[in-house]
């Protein structure tokens, strides 16, 4: 038994590493992963009710947990993107309903709940731990997390939401949109609109912000001190895609994600690839393909980085499958069936 087997054997028992061998997850992978944990709500679509089921995986685990944040069937069940608030511990789980479910982060139970912005499913909390900001199609709205009383509400709305490490600004895009703007924490004062189109996710890097737009397989990598895009071009596109029928979309990005090192950025892509990107020279890497089944395509949409970034937890939209791979060749190390989100956040520590 190597180092790795002797660390996981006394971390998980002898029986349960048998169990992670057999499932096709090596030693090492185990070992490097096994203090990452992803959340996130299970798929539901845009509008309309959802299953209020969210997923929550130890990676290295045989199975993740489910933990139920609002009644199958209806509205209070459908979100998109939970916010996880580090400094506190807690997850915030917004509703299409107009909720907030809030989670402790640990063992997943309720610790509070509150009346929130209706049609928002999408929720950050800022880097200090003082804000949960939660997104609608139309508006913004800023809760501090203390009280989830409502700081501001902007009438600027989309689906994709990011905020810059040093808490001092919001970016808020849309996959419909034409512009991402630019938002001063904690005002909630409207600062800049870039031009930057169709949105489908965004992720603040080093003073950057990076958009993935989901028709056209374009990234943009945007510096908000000068306001200057660099647009890079993949063949992360599908010439006949459609907002109205996205399940139909042979190609288009979805989840993005950076390493820890901020050298590199990841997209899961509608294609069934991972798409790499440096972030310090703005260039397209390459892509790795990801067959969760031997036949596929895989739709590939939510992306979370774990093992400090050398492997990904990807879900095949289509399949509401997840799986663990190594992002160096796309190899899957560990599947799980029936475990699914569209937009994974990753718990640290």
């Amino acid at each position: 038994m190597n180092k790795a087997s002797r660390w996981l054997a006394g971390a998980f028992g002898p029986a349960l590493l048998a169990t992670l061998l057999a499932l096709g997850l090596s030693a090492t992978a185990a070992a490097a992963s096994a203090h990452n944990t992803v959340v996130g709500a299970y798929p539901a679509p845009p509008k309309g009710p959802g299953s209020g089921r969210l997923d929550a995986w130890k990676v290295g685990l045989p199975n993740a947990r489910v933990s139920r944040f609002g009644a199958a069937h209806t509205r209070s069940g459908n979100s998109f993107y939970v916010g996880y608030d580090a400094y506190h511990n807690r997850i915030y789980v917004p509703t299409e309903a107009g909720t907030t479910k809030i989670l402790n982060a640990e063992t997943l139970k309720p610790v509070g709940r509150f009346q929130s912005l209706p049609g928002a499913r999408v929720a950050k909390v800022t880097p200090d731990g003082y804000l949960v900001l939660e997104l609608s199609a139309h508006k913004l709205v800023a809760y501090l997390t203390g009280d989830d009383q409502p700081l501001f509400k902007v009438p600027v709305g989309g689906n994709a939401l990011a905020i810059s490490t040093d808490d001092e600004h919001a970016f808020i895009g849309g996959n419909r949109d034409k512009q991402v703007t630019e938002i001063a924490l904690p005002t909630g004062q409207i600062e800049h609109h870039f031009p930057v189109a169709h949105s489908g996710d965004i992720a603040w890097v080093d003073g950057q912000l990076f958009s993935a737009n989901m028709r056209s397989g374009v990234m943009s990598a945007l510096n908000p001190r000068t306001g200057h895009v660099k647009r890079i071009h993949t063949p992360e596109a599908d010439p006949d895609f459609s907002y109205h029928h996205i399940p139909r979309a042979k190609a288009g990005f979805m989840q993005i994600a950076a390493d820890p090192q901020h050298d590199r950025l990841y997209a899961a892509g509608f294609s069934g690839h991972v798409l790499s990107f440096s972030t310090n020279r703005d260039r397209y890497l390459g892509e790795v393909p990801v067959k969760l089944q031997p036949k596929g395509p895989d739709k590939l949409s939510g992306l979370a980085l774990v093992d400090n970034g050398r492997e990904a937890v990807v879900t095949a939209e289509n399949r509401k499958e997840t799986a663990l791979i190594r992002l160096s060749n796309g190899k899957v190390l560990q599947a799980l069936p029936h475990t699914a989100s569209n937009r994974w956040v990753s718990l640290h520590g």
